[in-house]
């Protein structure tokens, strides 16, 4: 369901979000994507005529931001392979050390183990603090669809090998950790 909106109405979600969206897109891509945050309301502009219903706004900013994140890590990828492949010509022995402490890495290892759906949701909900329902309009998914993939990546995680091996000896088995509910905002 869409709604025309005015320069007013963008103008009023650049005073409401902008904020918000920068720390998302900094979270996400440091500096390179803290600069997508122009590039997501030219987009809101060039649509002004297709915004959602104005509850549904918010949701519409994230996944816009979201998409042009992912554009930018295609591109980005692109161009490390490339300079890789340069770099591995002129220089075969050269090579590039982990970095990272261990718990980072075992978080890291953790979401990798996750479709990318749930590990977006993951992050939607976890990090960036969006209601179940918010997630769920940004990727796509029905507030009952969303729910139920996040109560089973959380669970995922709980029991993954490498976050399990952080917590301490005494309450290192999967079966004692407790799995907080989903958070239903409806």
């Amino acid at each position: 369901m869409t709604t025309g909106a005015t320069r007013s109405d963008l103008e009023e979600l650049y005073r409401s979000y902008a904020d918000e969206l920068h720390a998302f897109l900094w979270r996400r891509a440091g500096q390179t994507g803290a600069d997508l945050l122009g590039d997501v309301f030219v987009v809101a502009l060039q649509r002004l005529n297709d915004l959602p219903a104005p509850h549904l706004r918010r949701a519409w900013l994230y996944g816009t931001a979201r998409r042009l994140l992912l554009a930018q890590g295609r591109a980005a990828g692109r161009r490390t392979r490339a300079e890789v492949e340069r770099s591995r010509l002129h220089d075969p022995l050269s090579g590039s050390a982990e970095e990272g402490s261990a718990r980072a890495a075992a978080v890291r290892m953790a979401l990798a183990s996750l479709r990318e759906i749930d590990r977006e949701l993951i992050r939607l909900t976890e990090w960036e603090q969006l209601p179940v329902t918010e997630a769920a309009v940004v990727l796509g998914l029905r507030p009952g669809t969303a729910r139920m993939r996040l109560l089973r990546a959380r669970r995922a995680l709980a029991g993954h090998d490498a976050l399990v091996a952080l917590l301490p000896p005494t309450s290192a088995s999967a079966d004692t950790l407790e799995v907080p509910k989903p958070q239903c905002a409806l």
